[in-house]
């Protein structure tokens, strides 16, 4: 089957490695699936997140390794520095990910803290915890090219200054190209004193049944080839969704695109400067320094420092926001003025950020930490971080889907990936939605209920979390622009010919319902309640609308959105009474 069949468990306190066989794939499907099932039973409620008792679940989805097309993601669950929710990160990269089920793992479990810094390296059956204090201190560059200088070819899994200096929004870096964050997950490998991981296998993934699954993925990348936008893409990648810069700017910058392992699209960019300055990011991500007022060469250079710190500039922009309001109110006293257009300020405040230098080691703390110490509320900020679509700000988007609903109601709070739908960035008609919502594997009767009288957004965002769920189970990107080539059929077909655990498309969802719900309950059983869950007061000040109507809406339409989300997920216990 595809999984490679083993647990690796590393305490670095005691310095021990252990291997155990675990039949999880059964019930909870792989990847995420597995490792939220772990740390459901591994993370104890009145554990802190920097704790050296906080394990760090780190796992790839059951396709993880083969040829289906674009499944090179991986899931680390721990709980979150920014919230203290049980939550996840997920990423793909180059080869992370696949070299784990390489090396005959499917997870790995990281617990304690050394004594010193190390890093885990794992090549198959011989792992050993090294010394990493000639590279702590390092950015990730840095650190990726020495360690690749002392082990050879192979995945890494590493942190920057800031998440050795405990930022509650540093974030886990696969091969120094794609992001595991948010919510300071890099916090978490800084407090056990782990700069990286670093894994070669030498081993396959075998495929259950070769014939039956090459079929599968045949008929996927057909359907792939002959969709007419796919040339764009692979062209502009992210751009084509979201035109951070100009087309005739971005092209003249490119020097190449770059892919995750078995991605026919690409999200990344090799970027060239007029001055011979090259960078490594995804030409989106230059968006939300440029709509601050940033210039787009300067906005690359930014990126670049906070990728090399291993810092969300989404969180680290928003962090500084609501600095310069404080201070503005004369409440915080900063070490320089900040200046969102100005290359030098942003520098300089993430050199002191990343280094908790000054007021640096304040901000570092994040939204929560600061609305305690001066009694402000930060606008548009759920669960300790700030959300991605608001009313106002960085990205404006006035219409309410499943995007926004889903920043409050996933577990660990805000992220991109919080219940993917046709109601992203667009005004769609709702009879329009049929064909995207049957693909999700939603019943015919499901989806009448969805669309009656406009669209019910709580049922969508349940079965929109479904969906997530089994494509993050199984390894595959979420992004729309590969995930609107699968369908629920798809993924059982291929999950059962993959495995051998035969799987239809309704055992398949119904699993993938009870994967959320666990994580849902495991959160409200550590202390999170249906409060947690209310949107902040400053949407309704600011304007969000209803995704059809366009009228205001109130908090009472939210909470009915709430309720009926619950109800669809099984959660009925914390619909209002």
């Amino acid at each position: 089957m595809s999984f490679a069949g083993k647990i690796l468990r590393v305490d670095l306190t005691n310095r021990k490695i252990n291997k155990y066989d675990a039949d999880l794939a059964k019930d909870y499907i792989g990847g995420f699936g597995v490792c939220a099932k772990l740390a459901c039973d591994l993370i104890k409620s009145e554990v802190t997140p920097l704790s050296p008792l906080n394990p760090l679940i780190i796992g790839a989805g059951a396709l993880v390794g083969t040829n289906a097309p674009a499944t090179s993601r991986i899931y680390a669950f721990t709980k979150l520095p920014a919230n203290g929710a049980i939550g996840w990160g997920g990423g793909g990269g180059a080869t992370f990910a696949c070299n784990l089920k390489f090396a005959g793992y499917d997870a790995v479990i990281i617990e304690g803290k050394a004594d010193k810094p190390v890093f885990i390296r794992i090549e198959d059956d011989d792992i050993d915890i090294r010394d990493a204090e000639d590279i702590w201190g390092s950015g990730i560059n840095e650190t990726c090219e020495k360690i690749w200088e002392e082990c050879g070819e192979g995945g890494i899994l590493a942190v920057g200054q800031a998440g050795e200096n405990l930022v509650r929004f540093s974030m886990m870096y696969i091969d120094r190209l794609s992001t595991v964050g948010r919510g300071g997950i890099g916090a978490v490998m800084g407090s056990k004193n782990l700069k990286a991981l670093f894994v070669r296998g030498s081993g396959s993934v075998e495929v259950k049944d070769r014939k039956r699954f090459d079929k599968a993925v045949k008929e996927l990348l057909e359907r792939m080839k002959s969709y007419p936008y796919l040339k764009e893409w692979q062209e502009l990648g992210l751009l084509k969704s979201l035109p951070a810069i100009p087309r005739d700017v971005y092209l003249k910058l490119r020097k190449r695109r770059i892919a995750c392992v078995s991605c026919p699209i690409g999200d990344k960019d090799v970027l060239e400067l007029d001055g011979g300055e090259i960078y490594t990011t995804s030409a989106v991500n230059l968006m939300t320094p440029a709509v601050m007022g940033m210039n787009y060469k300067d906005a690359m250079r930014l990126t670049a420092k906070l990728d090399d710190y291993g810092m969300d500039m989404f969180e680290f922009l928003g962090i500084l926001n609501f600095a310069k309001e404080l201070s503005e109110k004369g409440k915080l006293e900063l070490d320089s003025e900040i200046d969102f257009t100005s290359l030098d300020s942003m520098l300089f405040w993430a050199k002191k950020i990343a280094s908790r230098e000054g007021t640096g080691d304040l901000l570092a703390n994040g939204f929560a930490e600061m609305e305690r110490k001066f009694g402000v509320k930060p606008k548009s900020v759920v669960k300790g971080m700030r959300a991605y679509t608001t009313p106002k700000g960085p990205l404006i988007w006035n219409l309410f889907g499943t995007m926004e609903l889903g920043q409050i109601l996933d577990p660990r709070g805000p992220h991109v990936a919080a219940g993917g739908s046709p109601t992203y960035f667009a005004k769609r008609p709702p009879e329009s939605f049929r064909k995207h919502l049957a693909r999700m594997g939603i019943p015919d009767e499901k989806i009448g209920e969805i669309l009656s009288s406009g669209i019910k957004i709580g049922k969508l965002l349940c079965h929109s979390h479904i969906w997530f769920t089994i494509l993050a189970s199984l390894g595959i990107c979420a992004r729309a622009q590969i995930n609107r080539f699968y369908s629920a059929d798809i993924c059982a077909e291929l999950y059962s010919a993959a495995t051998g655990i035969e799987m239809s498309k309704n055992q398949l969802l119904d699993k993938a319902r009870e994967i959320w719900r666990m994580l849902k309950l495991a959160n409200f059983r550590a202390g999170f309640t249906r409060e947690d869950d209310l949107p902040p007061e400053d949407w309704f000040d600011d304007g969000f609308r209803d995704y059809v109507t366009g009228e205001p809406l109130t908090k009472e339409d939210v909470e009915r959105m709430m309720d009926e989300y619950y109800r669809e997920m099984g959660l009925e216990e914390f619909m209002r009474r």
